[in-house]
């Protein structure tokens, strides 16, 4: 039995492409499909014996996607029988299984006789010793009686790559991906276990300009505290991080806009149902009884945004919040572990907005960007009363209409040319701002756009 996951989780995924015509490189992308699979053993102390092996899904292992990354976390099983944690679930049990969580692609024939190489980078590695992360490629045979491996140990930040000569036969499978070993936590005791976050070598710079975009992949986290004073002492209770949707939180998108509300607390989060809510009577009726703060976000590893200031832009249709509830749009910049971070913010109010943060000249984190809504959560049937507030994507930036541009010339005839705003591929001198700036083509050295003489 699995049951919802409180832990951390962002993702990645593995992506292919050819080198020569007996290699091909995979690296961490999200647009591939991965698969999960478990292999559950007895503890060393108990004879360390194999009990059984079955296909998870990626959330269960924990390995879920988000961006670019991939963040892997210990695997937490939610069902309190002793055959998992030593004594029976509760905080502070044991877990009585070793859990190899496989999370991978798989390619059939594809790669057959080809060096695979394998690479990517650890951005940031917390687990403890009761833990280990593993890359590897597997080759297998057809009936997966048997495989060739290569694996290398994820135990410090930075890149790895392997490799792995395939046997040339067009039935064997060809698995390349991630692995952590080790025993089973209770959730409300996974985060001193730590994490490793995963990401491709960084190549190009990410644009840095950011708007209201609903394609990007938005994420949601809670954070859950007593009510403040007077009501309450502020009390931060436990936060979920189990890769909630937006919509969770409540934040939905519809007809090109975003729609933020106060939180009315529901069971589909996977929490024990105790007292979220206090009854006045007839005359006060329900009132919250947490403080809610939720967080709808885009995340990114820092090393694409290197040196560079970010800008998240949009415009706000409406806010009809109440005075209990507040909502901001933020930039954070995260350090590798995520126990500290640097922060811009502003509060959302009617009008267009523009928030800029500038990201460390060597970051080893990740930086999010989005919207957070605070307040008490609310008796769903009360929500109507507390407002929203309607965001939508603001105007188009430079960086935007640019890359707009460049993007309907045709570079086929060109070997590796430069598209950023400094390069220059028909090399006639001007740069492609300039051109884009002009009008010009910069494909063709001579062609002259606007310039008159």
């Amino acid at each position: 039995m699995k049951t919802p996951i409180i832990t951390t989780l962002l993702a990645g995924a593995l992506a292919v492409s050819a080198i020569a015509d007996d290699e091909v490189v995979v690296t961490v992308d999200a647009n591939q499909t991965w698969l999960g699979y478990m292999n559950v053993f007895e503890l060393p102390a108990n004879g360390g014996g194999f009990v059984f092996g079955s296909g998870w899904g990626t959330a269960d292992l924990v390995a879920v996607f988000s961006g670019t990354s991939l963040v892997l976390s210990p695997n937490v099983i939610g069902d309190p029988n002793p055959f998992w944690y030593q004594g029976g679930g509760a905080p502070g049990s044991p877990g009585n299984k070793i859990m190899e969580a496989n999370m991978y692609v798989e390619e059939t024939g594809t790669h057959a006789g080809k060096t695979v190489v394998f690479n990517g980078n650890v951005a940031a590695n917390t687990l403890t010793e009761a833990h280990v992360a593993i890359a590897y490629i597997k080759d297998f045979a057809p009936d997966y009686s048997s495989f060739e491996e290569t694996t290398v140990v994820l135990d410090e930040p930075g890149e790895f790559s392997i490799s792995l000569e395939t046997i040339n036969d067009p039935d064997r499978h060809v698995q390349f991906g991630f692995q952590v070993v080790g025993p089973n936590v209770w959730f409300t005791d996974v985060e001193p276990f730590g994490e490793i976050t995963i990401d491709a070598i960084a190549t190009e710079p990410v644009d840095p300009n950011f708007t209201v975009d609903a394609s990007a992949n938005w994420l949601g986290f809670m954070n859950v505290y007593r009510l403040p004073e007077p009501d309450d002492d502020g009390t931060q209770l436990f936060g979920i991080f189990d890769a909630l949707p937006p919509e969770a939180l409540t934040a939905v998108f519809g007809d090109g806009t975003l729609t933020l509300t106060p939180f009315p607390y529901s069971t589909e989060l996977g929490l024990d149902d105790w007292d979220w809510y206090i009854d006045f009577g007839d005359d006060q009726g329900i009132r919250g009884f947490r403080w809610m703060e939720a967080n709808m976000y885009v995340d990114l590893p820092a090393t694409s945004l290197t040196g560079q200031t970010v800008t998240f832009s949009g415009e706000v249709l409406a806010n009809t919040l109440t005075g209990q509830h507040e909502s901001f749009a933020f930039i954070k910049e995260y350090n590798a572990d995520y126990s500290s971070f640097t922060e811009s913010r502003i509060p959302l109010t009617p009008g267009p907005f523009t928030i800029q943060h500038e990201i460390s000249p060597d970051p080893t984190g990740r930086v999010q960007y989005g919207f957070q809504t605070t307040g008490p959560n609310v008796w769903p049937d009360d929500l109507a009363l507390f407002g929203s507030v309607v965001v939508q994507a603001g105007g188009v930036t430079p960086s935007d209409a640019f890359t707009a541009w460049i993007d309907t010339f045709d570079f086929s005839n060109f070997t590796s040319p430069d598209l950023s705003p400094d390069g220059d591929p028909d090399g006639d001198g001007r740069s492609n701002l300039l051109e884009f700036a002009l009008d010009d083509d910069p494909t063709n050295p001579a062609s002259s756009g606007k310039m008159a003489t």
